[in-house]
């Protein structure tokens, strides 16, 4: 018996497999911008624009300063984030 699906399985396999081939995962991440702007500790951080310019003030956020624009690097957001527990900071501050 003859199964429309089948067809359409196939090809979506096929284009799968070109798709991967093609367009690898980690090229993606690679692609991604290590370098930016408020933008970038927005989406990093997923803080309004407000709470980032506050931890920008206090020097509580990883930033860099040009003239009159912040610079974010993505690695050392993600260090930030992954330093910010609160068990190993409540100890410190013991």
């Amino acid at each position: 018996m003859y199964n429309p699906f089948e067809v359409l399985n196939t090809r979506l396999e096929k284009l799968e497999a070109l798709i991967t081939e093609r367009l690898p995962i980690n090229n993606i991440v690679a692609q991604a911008p290590e370098l930016g702007g408020l933008a970038l500790a927005q989406e990093v951080t997923r803080l309004s624009k407000a709470r980032i310019y506050a931890l920008v003030s206090a020097r509580g956020i990883p930033h860099s300063k040009r003239g009159n624009k912040l610079y974010f690097s993505r690695s050392e957001l993600l260090a930030w984030i992954t330093a910010g527990n609160r068990a190993e900071q409540h100890k410190a501050g013991r």
